[in-house]
């Protein structure tokens, strides 16, 4: 039901915190999760748009639904990563970030799902989120 992915705006990003601390979601994420059939129930996929030196902008700010399938009961929604979060060295800052967006993109999907019509469970999804965080700051 939470898939995580970036888009990484140069090759330094990967080894940059933020870039570590988003490889780390997404491991942590898998492990939460477990197997996973699409289709099943409704699903995010967050994609983290995260600046760097090929491509310093975005194109936008905060957060924006994206590709939807029906079929896939699967909303993608693209997190703009901020410049200040791109290149902050402190950890809690942009597990801050990271976990804040997860919780927006529960509301931006909970009124896309209801206005297509389908299911979609916000406690569950918050849940997955709280333990995937406590998770992750236990590791930190």
């Amino acid at each position: 039901m939470l898939f995580i992915g970036s888009v990484q705006g140069g090759p330094e990003v990967a080894t940059a915190l933020v870039g570590k601390a988003e490889s780390r979601l997404m491991n942590v994420v898998d492990q939460v999760v477990g197997d996973f059939a699409i289709g099943s129930t409704s699903a995010l996929n967050i994609v983290f748009h995260i600046p760097g030196s090929m491509a310093p902008n975005v194109g936008y700010d905060g957060l924006r639904d994206g590709k939807f399938s029906r079929e896939e009961k699967l909303l993608t929604i693209q997190v703009a990563v901020p410049k200040e979060i791109a290149v902050c060295d402190d950890e809690e800052t942009i597990l801050n970030f990271l976990f804040d967006s997860l919780r927006k993109a529960n509301r931006i999907a909970a009124k896309y799902f209801k206005k297509k019509g389908m299911e979609y469970s916000q406690p569950k999804y918050l849940g997955l989120v709280d333990a995937v965080e406590h998770q992750m700051r236990q590791q930190a």
